[in-house]
């Protein structure tokens, strides 16, 4: 007998918190992420509010061998989601994507011995960053950099307490009209406070966006995570300028040559950031064709931020002139970015 996914069988139910599911989302073909869940328009019935719920898929524990250990290590990674998004929500981190609600429902329905979905409903964007894109009719410079200080500043409130977001790409920036971007997807970040089982894990977030030291193994001992933090953002500048990764391009250059991206770090860093010089080169004439004077900056803040060497990566001003700041600090960023979104805004460029 096949027995049926609770987490695919939602339509039509009352929550019973106000809450009632609408429909099935399907995600876009080229979506990443989203493995272990699946997406439903939701309404509340006081309201008439539509929102967005993500259903955990706990599924995969079912079939696995050792069913109760699996079960357990999904049940852990939901709770450490939850409990994080919480933690965010109370200190009142306006760039990160909370919950409006969460919460555990029986489907009756369903066949097999799982009936309950574990669950977090959010206000319903209008896609993610990759889509809006997909929809302008031409570069829009003046959103791009708007988008990027929106992402940094939601890097700067989650350092404020210390978590590490791990997994920042373009389909993890979510877009809100006019209230701009905001992070989502917190279920790989690092929180001091609260450990998860992929704190163990080598590269904890998507592949294609992880910085090159990740595939060295280089998590654990004095590693800042910060790092993975400030790469991402720079990576999303590359992403806005040259639909790919800073990752993904460094790879494209590596191929062929000696560089497997595992082994020793140190030894391959010389032939990655002759990469990255290449990769610098490439962009910034697809950044002087929009940008004008704006170039210059845009193009410094990709080599600060996604410098390969994580001990020459980000701020480079951070311990001049007395200071005592992080280099990963996002709060340079945060300024530099807000005053280029300015800038082009006003058509100052």
């Amino acid at each position: 007998m096949a027995y049926s996914n609770p987490a695919e069988c939602l339509e039509g139910e009352d929550l019973g918190n106000g809450w009632r599911v609408l429909r099935r989302i399907t995600p876009h073909p080229a979506s990443t992420g989203g493995h272990f869940s699946f997406g439903y328009e939701v309404q509340h019935q006081g309201t008439r509010k539509i929102a967005f719920l993500k259903a955990l898929d706990f599924m995969d524990a079912f079939s696995a061998p050792d069913f109760p250990r699996r079960l357990q290590e999904l049940t852990s990674a939901y709770n450490f989601e939850r409990d994080l998004l919480a933690k965010c929500n109370k200190h009142h981190m306006k760039r990160i994507l909370t919950p409006l609600a969460d919460g555990i429902h029986r489907v009756s329905s369903c066949l097999g011995p799982l009936k309950d979905v574990a669950y977090l409903i959010f206000d319903l964007a209008e896609g993610d960053i990759r889509k809006h894109i997909s929809l302008l009719v031409r570069f829009d410079l003046a959103w791009c950099l708007r988008s990027m200080h929106h992402a940094a500043t939601g890097v700067m409130e989650l350092q404020s307490k210390g978590i590490v977001h791990q997994d920042l790409k373009p389909s993890n920036v979510l877009t809100f009209g006019m209230l701009g971007s905001k992070l989502s997807d917190l279920g790989r970040a690092f929180d001091p406070e609260s450990g998860a089982q992929h704190d163990s894990f080598e590269i904890p977030g998507d592949r294609t966006y992880a910085p090159p030291e990740l595939f060295y193994g280089v998590i654990g001992g004095s590693y800042d995570r910060r790092a993975i933090d400030v790469y991402a953002l720079g990576s999303l500048l590359f992403f806005h300028f040259c639909g790919i990764s800073a990752t993904q391009g460094l790879l494209n250059k590596v191929k062929g040559t000696k560089v497997p991206l595992e082994g020793d770090f140190a030894r391959d860093l010389p032939l990655l950031q002759s990469a990255f010089e290449e990769l610098l080169t490439e962009m910034k004439p697809r950044v002087q064709g929009v940008a004008g004077s704006l170039s210059g900056a845009i193009v410094t803040t990709a080599r600060e931020l996604c410098n390969p060497d994580p001990n020459r990566r980000g701020d480079p001003t951070a311990n001049a002139y007395g200071r005592r700041v992080s280099p990963y600090s996002a709060e340079r960023y945060v300024s530099r970015l807000n005053l280029l979104a300015s800038k082009a805004e006003m058509g100052l460029i």
